[in-house]
């Protein structure tokens, strides 16, 4: 789908900064007693919208908007795309 290359995902420090937040959204859930891993269904539905997202880096399995790893942030409960297209 989508060429990979360095510069195809955001800075290192925005990278960080997204990860702190999204780590910040599940310990604060789990913390709460809500649910910390989303369901098989609503995985299953993330990762079907990424695949098909022309932001979507299919060969590394990345967002080239926040630079995460779809395959670990689709199954955290408190994620969100940051196109908000889940």
């Amino acid at each position: 789908m989508f060429n990979s290359s360095k510069s195809a995902y955001p800075s290192h420090s925005q990278m960080v900064k997204s990860l702190f937040s999204e780590a910040y959204k599940t310990a604060k859930q789990g913390l709460c007693g809500d649910r910390v891993l989303a369901d098989n269904k609503t995985v299953e539905d993330r990762l079907q919208i990424c695949s098909t997202c022309e932001k979507f880096n299919a060969k590394e399995k990345r967002c080239t908007v926040c630079g995460c790893f779809m395959m670990v942030k689709a199954n955290l409960e408190a994620s969100n795309c940051p196109d908000d297209k889940w």
